[in-house]
């Protein structure tokens, strides 16, 4: 069960497209899909050596409410720091919470 109270950041997902350019190439580019509300939690070193085991370099664990369509090969925009969102989990099955793991693009 998510605590709603720590759901306290705003956080952008968004999808990858692909579009073409003057020349007929292909473009990918990000495209918003909403903006929400979310807990986002680094993980510690047992958190982190735990999900490694599911998922490699799985640094941060995010509960959002249930978003119909999401995907993991969707991103997500945390300010201006970016993640690959490499596991959605449905929380129960329920259709009320997800909880993504999720990996920070480093720069």
């Amino acid at each position: 069960m998510v605590n709603i109270g720590r759901m306290n950041h705003r956080v952008v997902l968004q999808s990858k497209t692909s579009t073409q350019d003057a020349t007929g190439s292909a473009v990918e580019t990000w495209k918003t899909k909403g903006t929400l509300w979310a807990e986002v939690v680094p993980l510690n070193s047992r958190e982190y050596w735990a999900a490694q085991q599911v998922q490699s370099d799985v640094t941060h664990r995010v509960s959002i409410r249930y978003y119909d369509g999401l995907r993991p090969d969707w991103r997500m925009k945390f300010g201006t720091r970016l993640f690959d969102i490499r596991s959605v989990i449905n929380v129960d099955e329920g259709n009320e919470w997800h909880v993504l793991l999720c990996k920070e693009e480093l720069t």
